[in-house]
C-alpha cells in the first residue's frame, strides 16, 4: 500500500466501523433507534384509544387501563433505552 493511500482507506474503514460501534455503545442518534420509535407508537397508540374512547363516551376501565399501560410500558422503554450505555448481554 502507498502512502497516498492510507488516507483513503482510513476513511473506509472508519465509515464502515462507524455504525457498528454506535450500535454497540448504544450511541446512535434517537431517530435511529427502532427501540425509541417502537415506544412512541406505543404511546401514541394507547393516547389515541384514550381519546377514541373518551369520545365515545366508554366508560369500562379495562379500555383505559389497557390503554395506560401501553403508555407506561412506552415511557419505560424510552426512558430504559436513553439510559443504556451498552447492549443486554454486552458484559
Amino acid at each position: 500500500m502507498q502512502q497516498e493511500d492510507k488516507p483513503a482507506v482510513r476513511q473506509e474503514v472508519a465509515k464502515e466501523v462507524k455504525p457498528v460501534i454506535e450500535h454497540l455503545t448504544n450511541n446512535e442518534p434517537w431517530y435511529r433507534s427502532r427501540v425509541t420509535w417502537g415506544a412512541i407508537f406505543a404511546i401514541l397508540g394507547g393516547i389515541a384509544t384514550i381519546g377514541t374512547a373518551a369520545a365515545n363516551g366508554e366508560t369500562s376501565m379495562e379500555v383505559y387501563t389497557t390503554a395506560g399501560m401501553s403508555i407506561l410500558g412506552g415511557i419505560g422503554s424510552l426512558w430504559g433505552r436513553w439510559k443504556a450505555r451498552k447492549p443486554l448481554g454486552a458484559g
